[in-house]
């Protein structure tokens, strides 16, 4: 299994924008060479588009990122898509190339299970013993405390991956004792809504999420038309090689997308909340992590989130101004970005086939929503 991203497994992540308010007044960013990145005096959409098309290939330069793919939410559309750099060796990247979204796979699950339990389907916090259980932890009475909602806000206990013990799944924690990130943690309770279901993950994320966006082009496994699409990921030795494309799902890992087909997702989640309590309301974790990325040598007290956590399979970062819905995701030779503000419906998707890809994806973000706290998060993200 390959190297957890820390914009995910260190917490997830978390973002701040600026409010309307905030972008006149916001001041110019500096890049890690010291070059100024202009500060958008504007939020309008082709402006954005315009410093972007101007500074992404000088970053993809810079940090020997072969591609970037970005697509733009403002008003709760997808107001644009910029795509630059190569998908491989020779061969142009376009709004059409598919990227390994890695751990950007757990929200689509975590929505499908939500909308799921929120139709009545099953509750959050029931017993997953009563569909499913691992043959590996059968024997230890635990798994019978194993909920869809620890799950969720990786509190199940498991380590992040099963290969970390030997290849055989046990419990590192009580489950809904402690957080832990946990991909093993989707993948059970993925195996759990099957066997309550009685239908196949990739079948349940198509009826919850896939054809109610209008998502055609992202997928769990390899499909025909994959066919010279892909992008081919850069190491962080500068080798290229493809990453993986499954013949059978991870709930956590390796859906291939385009920057615009889970752009559509956020959307349309914007326009179909789960749930009918305040944007807000339903929006803050129950118990907030700030801790985990506040203090010495971290985020300064004056940048440092009020509330960070999980909500739904999402991270959750609330500062004075905003609350940012998001998620990331990285292996050897990927790194991505998806993050949506659902009360001003705002967003964007990042997508990127290179190692150093953090970099990229800090100085785009610093380019669209110039703020103190975001920029040193983006900056503690990207190793400085």
């Amino acid at each position: 299994m390959k190297k957890a991203y820390l914009i995910s497994a260190a917490l997830g992540a978390a973002l701040t924008l600026a409010t309307p308010s905030a972008w006149a007044s916001s001041a110019d960013g500096i890049s890690s060479d010291g070059e100024t990145v202009a500060a958008p005096k504007s939020q309008n959409p082709a402006d954005l588009k315009k410093i972007l098309a101007e500074k992404l290939p000088g970053w993809l330069a810079e940090y020997d990122v072969p591609s970037a793919a970005i697509a733009y939410i403002a008003d709760g559309n997808v107001a644009w898509t910029h795509v630059a750099g190569e998908a491989e060796p020779g061969k142009v990247a376009t709004a059409d190339t598919l990227y390994n979204i890695a751990s950007m796979t757990k929200p689509l699950v975590a929505e499908t299970l939500v909308r799921l339990a929120e139709g009545g389907a099953f509750t959050l916090d029931e017993s997953m013993a009563s569909s499913w259980v691992d043959p590996d932890i059968k024997s230890d009475p635990r798994h019978k405390l194993l909920t869809p909602r620890m799950a969720l806000v990786h509190r199940t206990g498991f380590t992040n991956w099963r290969y970390q013990t030997k290849d055989v799944l046990t419990f590192k924690n009580d489950p809904g004792t402690q957080f832990g990130y946990s991909g093993e943690g989707f993948q059970y309770m993925a195996r759990f809504a099957e066997k309550k279901m009685g239908a196949p993950l990739e079948t349940l994320v198509a009826q919850q999420i896939f054809e109610p966006a209008g998502m055609t082009q992202t997928s769990f496994t390899e499909k025909p038309w994959f066919a010279g699409r892909i992008a081919m990921s850069r190491n962080g030795k500068g080798e290229h090689a493809h990453a993986t494309v499954r013949k059978d799902w991870n709930a956590a890992d390796d859906v291939w997308s385009t920057a615009g087909d889970y752009a559509r997702f956020l959307t349309w989640m914007m326009a179909n909340p789960v749930s009918d309590q305040p944007t807000e309301t339903y929006w803050t974790a129950k118990e907030n992590l700030s801790r985990q990325i506040c203090g010495e040598g971290r985020l300064a007290a004056e940048v440092c989130p009020k509330i960070l956590g999980f909500v739904g399979g999402w991270n959750v970062y609330h500062t004075a101004d905003n609350v940012i819905v998001m998620h990331g995701g990285g292996d050897v030779g990927e790194r991505t970005l998806g993050f949506f503000d659902p009360v001003n419906k705002t967003g964007a998707v990042i997508f990127t086939n290179g190692a150093k890809g953090q970099k990229v994806i800090r100085d785009v973000v610093k380019t669209l929503y110039p703020d103190p706290s975001l920029d040193a998060f983006m900056n503690m993200q990207a190793g400085g």
